[in-house]
């Protein structure tokens, strides 16, 4: 168990906090599950918690990323841990016993998988951080919202910093910029629905002026990302610091063997 004290504006909170795990016998647990190291190059994409009919897959996903999607916060928010977390990838594959399940109940498992597998062991702590809510810009939203016949699909290669997306919500949007930004972003837009849209980073470099036979100059990712928003989507970001809750890793190992 561990007690914590935390200084905001001049003011000390105490902060109880306590390493927990979620053994596989003391809740719901998948009926089979396979996780494999990725030993192939993989080229960084964005990674999902993929629910149909009952199997749930990640595919070449970070520890980290497992463990975000896992316990529904972003990536970002999840701290500490040994740095392989970030580097070494894994394929999961896992079956619940009910195709219906619902995907709390398969955040549940992956949490008791987690423990199992990864000897996982994590608290909840508040922190004060740098926190982007994303708004509505001056000019209005420029999404446009999607038809009832269009399927859900995404392509996000970000080798290229571009994604589009069909019929999805906000989701998607808000927990890229958050892992391009490497700070927490919160939709503030007030917009529920499905839309199309994307968002292209790509920088022109041809553009630059760069000095004969030096260096290129340094990009400026976050101005880059806040001109795009506006341009692109009609959405802007909003920085302040506020308390927020993290997920702290105080134990991970290597996946044992299936």
């Amino acid at each position: 168990m561990l007690n914590r004290t935390i200084k905001w504006a001049g003011l000390l909170v105490a902060v109880h906090c306590a390493s927990f795990a979620l053994p596989a016998d003391t809740g719901p647990s998948f009926d089979v599950a396979s996780v494999k190291p990725v030993m192939r190059t993989v080229v960084p994409h964005a990674v999902s918690l993929n629910i149909n009919h009952g199997t749930v897959t990640f595919d070449a996903a970070a520890l980290r990323q497992i463990i975000g999607l896992s316990y529904g916060v972003q990536r970002v928010r999840v701290k500490g841990g040994p740095s392989w977390m970030d580097t070494e990838l894994y394929d999961i594959i896992a079956k619940t016993e009910s195709p219906d399940a619902s995907k709390e109940q398969v955040m549940v498992m992956m949490q008791a998988l987690l423990a199992d597998r990864f000897k996982l062991l994590v608290h909840r702590e508040t922190k004060e951080l740098l926190v982007y809510s994303l708004v509505v810009g001056k000019g209005g939203s420029k999404l446009k919202e999607a038809s009832d016949s269009e399927k859900p699909s995404s392509t996000i290669p970000i080798s290229r910093f571009a994604f589009q997306v069909r019929k999805m919500s906000l989701v998607t949007l808000v927990n890229t910029l958050a892992n391009l930004l490497g700070e927490p972003v919160l939709d503030k837009t007030g917009l529920t629905g499905l839309y199309d849209y994307g968002l292209d980073l790509t920088l022109d470099r041809s553009q630059l002026q760069e000095p004969q036979g030096g260096p290129s100059p340094p990009v400026d990712m976050s101005s880059l990302i806040f001109e795009a928003l506006q341009d692109q989507l009609g959405l802007k970001l909003e920085a302040q610091r506020s308390p927020a809750e993290v997920l702290v890793v105080d134990h991970a190992e290597h996946a044992t063997e299936n």
